[in-house]
């Protein structure tokens, strides 16, 4: 299958999707959907920079050198981030019982990564730009909404990918998150 046929799937987290994963038929689909999202982030940095620094270089042959660059930048980050997001995963499906494996939880960490698409440059954007600010309603509404959808697809991921119940899988997600915030929190200046 192609990349646009599992668009449909991927949005709303069909369970073939991660039953495909538990085969190993998805990693393509895997990095693609990392590799995006780690340009929209990068391309988010890219509007945070120039929020904070107008003269940074977009002429000439800047205009494709500087996007690429953050975009690159944010890919690798996105990577990396998602790799400590994956041991989380891992701990939390080896916990409640699932099989765990690092790339089949890869698989499935990036098969339910389309809602950090919205989520990641959000956040990046009202926490580099607007966080002395009140969160308006415009910026909230989208966060809200793409963590229930993120939330949503991760326990799902672990119901058919992991073979966990739907509570369990829901105890689970609710641990990673409440650990990964915390994480967040603490290690920010």
């Amino acid at each position: 299958m192609t990349y646009l046929e599992f668009w449909p799937d991927l949005l709303i987290g069909k369970d073939e999707v991660f039953y495909l994963a538990r085969e190993g038929k998805v990693r393509n689909v895997t990095l693609i959907n990392i590799t995006v999202l780690g340009i929209v982030f990068g391309l988010s940095n890219l509007l945070v920079a120039l929020k904070i620094s107008p003269d940074l270089p977009l002429q000439g042959k800047f205009a494709l050198i500087t996007p690429a660059l953050f975009s690159v930048i944010g890919i690798v980050y996105m990577f990396v981030a998602l790799a400590g997001f994956c041991l989380i995963y891992w701990a939390a499906a080896k916990a409640f019982g699932g099989p765990g494996g690092l790339w089949l939880v890869m698989d499935l960490i990036g098969l339910s990564a389309i809602p950090f698409w919205i989520l990641a440059p959000m956040l990046n954007y009202y926490k580099n730009l607007r966080s002395s600010e009140p969160i308006s309603l415009v910026v909230l509404l989208p966060i809200v909404l793409a963590f229930a959808w993120s939330f949503k697809l991760i326990r799902q991921s672990m119901v058919a990918g992991q073979g966990i119940s739907e509570g369990k899988a829901t105890l689970a997600v609710a641990c990673m998150w409440i650990f990964s915030i915390s994480s967040v929190y603490v290690f920010l200046p």
